[in-house]
């Protein structure tokens, strides 16, 4: 009995230690959160604390860039790159050039447009603005997806911009994200789905208020998994973050439901071209052309073939909308034909993840000129 109550004595004082630890780390995470990581970003690999210093949300279209933000030597995939945006909250070159509101093209897209990991003139946009000398404005931003497309432009319109020519490089992971991740309301004002919107407010509450707290939650346990610094030291075995892997497989998969998907493949489809066609009335009133860019994914390049669902959608879609449907799934499968997928991937792709690193960008860039000449 009495070593029973030792034991117990021991255990207990065991855990008001864990206790008092992590009331402690709370305290200290919330007055000096913030600046602790401020200190870390400076050595580290972006927070999430980093990524606001640039991205804000939006009471329209959900979220954007801040407007006037100058970040060099951004850590990146592979070393380091500059991070700029303009007046209007766009991304672009790092000069003090204040733009109007007109503008020959915009490209409106997710993480590929916004050029992820690479300078802007690097990134397949700033590559078209500056070979062809025209007003670019690049509207892409991270996890954007036809719902956010179209609430930006209307917004945009509504607040007197100017946009010739459209170009969307539409991206696979966008079926996933409309039919998971927003709602549109009628009034085009894009807002979180309700399980996701649940999830976000307590990601948001422990940001402001216990940041550390936060990123130790939601980044560094993740780290392995999202391939910023990859664990995987084989050099011929990319390792992809399992959300990737889930977003690209809609398109070569027989699976009439996919198990993290909220609807059926069919209606998600269906609700993605109904909000594409949408926009195309937008900008079919103004008289602003369309044209749509497909591009493949590396799990599409080890799964799929070039006639992939992906494409056979965009292309039927396009063929009485857009005055361009710019299909470079050919080139990156023929390159796989040619060199095998490891040597396509490490050429075009940073490693351990689906994004095109400096070469994938000029490829797509080159590419694309071809119908702008």
């Amino acid at each position: 009995m009495i070593l029973f109550k030792k034991i117990l004595k021991v255990i207990s004082s065991f855990f008001l230690i864990i206790l008092i630890t992590f009331i402690f780390t709370l305290i200290v995470d919330f007055f000096f959160g913030k600046k602790i990581l401020q200190l870390t970003d400076k050595f580290w690999i972006k927070t999430e604390f980093y990524g606001k210093i640039k991205r804000i949300d939006h009471d329209v279209y959900h979220h954007g860039l801040k407007a006037n933000v100058k970040m060099e030597n951004v850590k990146g995939f592979k070393g380091y790159y500059t991070f700029c945006t303009d007046n209007h909250g766009f991304r672009y070159k790092c000069d003090s050039k204040i733009r109007g509101k007109d503008f020959d093209y915009a490209f409106m897209g997710d993480s590929f447009t916004e050029g992820s990991s690479v300078s802007y003139g690097d990134s397949f946009v700033g590559i078209f603005e500056n070979t062809t000398n025209k007003e670019v404005a690049n509207l892409g931003v991270v996890s954007y997806a036809p719902k956010i497309y179209l609430s930006k432009l209307n917004y945009l319109l509504e607040k007197g911009y100017n946009f010739n020519h459209v170009i969307i490089p539409i991206d696979i992971s966008d079926l996933y994200d409309d039919d998971v991740s927003y709602r549109l309301k009628k009034d085009l004002i894009v807002t979180d789905n309700y399980e996701r919107g649940k999830r976000l407010k307590i990601r948001k509450f422990l940001r402001k208020n216990f940041p550390f707290t936060n990123f130790y939650m939601f980044v560094i346990k993740n780290l392995n998994e999202v391939g910023y610094e990859p664990v995987n030291l084989d050099v011929n075995k990319p390792v992809f973050h399992k959300d990737v892997k889930l977003k690209a497989k809609w398109t070569y998969s027989s699976e009439e439901f996919i198990d993290g998907y909220w609807s059926p493949l069919i209606k998600a489809q269906n609700e993605m071209l109904e909000t594409m066609s949408k926009l195309y009335e937008l900008l079919e009133k103004r008289n602003i052309k369309l044209s749509i860019v497909v591009y493949p994914w590396p799990q599409q390049l080890e799964n799929d073939d070039k006639n992939s669902k992906h494409v056979k959608m965009w292309e039927k879609f396009c063929k009485e909308k857009c005055d361009n449907f710019i299909n470079l799934f050919p080139i990156f499968f023929q390159e796989k034909e040619d060199s095998g997928f490891l040597v396509t991937y490490k050429k075009y792709y940073w490693w351990n993840d689906m994004h095109f690193n400096i070469e994938g960008n000029r490829i797509v860039a080159k590419e694309i000129l071809n119908y702008f000449k």
